[in-house]
């Protein structure tokens, strides 16, 4: 099994212990964990599209009061549990989005035409994902769009696509490094589900 292919099945299999982590301490550690892994892969990460996105995820929970209340701004309440409830599905979908960039590192293929269209669609979210955050800070919205999309046609892709055929077929020590990867997710997952984690 080629590297990459690895990596985009290590993501499905631990995809779930993100999705039903109940706990927000544990989604907490789950997210830093997938963060460091797409770093250490190549990604970046950019601390003010995160913030944003925890910023607004909360402060859209807050408008429906549940639990402890910590403070009132007027008529606003800001309750303990409204807030801990927008910071897990924040960090969840930062979980989500790093693990995404994780799965597509080294960009997967898989064998036939559906395969090579499927391997097309992780390579379009790769470059789009990457190229988007170079382009828009230099330009207009509209020309940012034009400029991305022209620059990923076809051949660019069935370029980058023929790259690492001949690879090794199987990378044991990837494999051995992904189970432990899932392991940990999981792991995480069920010390969540066990009330093991302390619960913020």
């Amino acid at each position: 099994m080629k590297t990459a292919n690895i990596r985009l099945f290590t993501g499905l299999i631990a995809l779930p212990a993100i999705l039903l982590q109940d706990n927000p301490f544990g989604i907490m550690l789950q997210a830093l964990y997938v963060i460091v892994l797409a770093l250490t892969h190549g990604r970046k990460f950019r601390l003010l599209p995160n913030l944003i996105l925890m910023l607004s995820v909360s402060s859209a929970h807050l408008l429906q009061p549940n639990g402890y209340l910590i403070v009132s701004i007027g008529s606003f309440p800001i309750t303990l549990g409204a807030l801990l409830l927008g910071l897990r599905k924040a960090f969840t979908l930062i979980a989500l989005l790093y693990l995404s960039h994780y799965m597509v590192t080294g960009r997967p293929e898989f064998p036939g035409r559906l395969g090579k269209v499927i391997s097309l669609q992780f390579y379009y979210f790769d470059k789009i994902t990457s190229g988007w955050r170079e382009i828009t800070p230099k330009r207009p919205f509209i020309k940012a769009v034009d400029t991305l999309m022209l620059n990923l046609t076809e051949e660019k892709a069935a370029s980058i696509m023929s790259i690492g055929k001949d690879e090794v077929v199987f990378n044991r020590r990837e494999l051995l490094e992904n189970i432990l990867h899932t392991v940990v997710l999981w792991g995480l997952f069920l010390l969540g589900a066990w009330h093991i984690l302390p619960t913020l």
